[in-house]
């Protein structure tokens, strides 16, 4: 996995967890974000979330529809150092 997949990989398991922590249907969710300006057919919704694939601002109208006020970042796992061999 490159650093791109991971952090979108990241990006789809906050979505959806957080998305199942508040028991949010992404009907609700759809129609939470058209309150903040975003119109989108929930099967998109679920298309996009399950995808992984969205810009931060997508990111911050989720998260802004859902009520969520901080998430922690995740971080890259450090590099393992090279085995030396002998």
């Amino acid at each position: 996995m490159n650093k791109r997949e991971f952090y979108e990989a990241q990006a789809k398991t906050i979505i959806k967890g957080l998305r199942e922590d508040k028991n949010l249907s992404y009907k609700e969710l759809a129609r939470r974000l058209a309150s903040v300006g975003v119109v989108i057919d929930v099967q998109v919704l679920i298309n996009r979330i399950n995808a992984g694939k969205f810009s931060f601002t997508f990111a911050l109208q989720l998260l802004a529809a859902m009520d969520v006020d901080s998430i922690e970042v995740p971080r890259l796992p450090a590099p393992r150092p090279a085995k030396k061999v002998k």
